[in-house]
């Protein structure tokens, strides 16, 4: 049986919210990983000039590799902040990490209309599961400003560094690799 943890008002407790954070982001890169794997031959010619090129320089291995390294840095920073709870720096890198998988959910959905003309590995998780979580998550923590204003103002700094040059330079040195 799965032990809830709840806050006063039967909130999920702000502990509860930041381990949910990895997992559903794992959850959202299992998909990615099996629809990936599933439709490889359809992504590499569907994607655009610079990203067909990466993604066709990146084996099936290398992709998996990159998503499973995510998930589990993902993790440590979450076990980070339950550990060390007054470490703001990690507190506020893992709301940037929730802000860069809200972007993500935008990326999702506008691939899948621009060029996929429907399903995109990991769709389906951004839309039911990682959207209305980061709005949750994210709307949470702006309440309860679990980080300062200037740190919250600079979430959306934060979430677009991740998700734009840290994963695309870590997709690009993983694609210079042997794979």
């Amino acid at each position: 049986m799965i032990t809830r943890h709840v806050g006063r008002d039967n909130r999920p407790s702000r502990r509860t919210v930041v381990w949910l954070i990895p997992v559903l982001l794992t959850a959202h890169n299992a998909e990615e990983a099996i629809a990936y794997t599933l439709m490889r031959s359809q992504v590499a010619s569907l994607l655009p000039g610079p990203l067909g090129t990466l993604e066709a320089r990146l084996s099936l291995p290398v992709v998996l590799q990159v998503l499973a390294i995510l998930s589990a840095l993902a993790f440590i920073l979450a076990g980070g902040v339950v550990l060390r709870p007054r470490l703001h720096a990690a507190l506020w890198l893992l709301l940037a990490l929730e802000a860069a998988v809200a972007l993500n959910v935008v990326a999702h959905v506008a691939s899948a209309v621009a060029i996929f003309h429907g399903y995109g590995p990991g769709l389906a998780t951004a839309v039911l599961v990682n959207a209305p979580f980061a709005v949750y998550a994210l709307g949470r923590a702006r309440r309860e400003a679990w980080v300062s204003r200037g740190a919250w103002r600079m979430l959306a700094v934060g979430g677009l560094f991740l998700h734009g040059p840290v994963l695309i330079g870590a997709l690009w040195l993983a694609g210079r690799r042997p794979g």
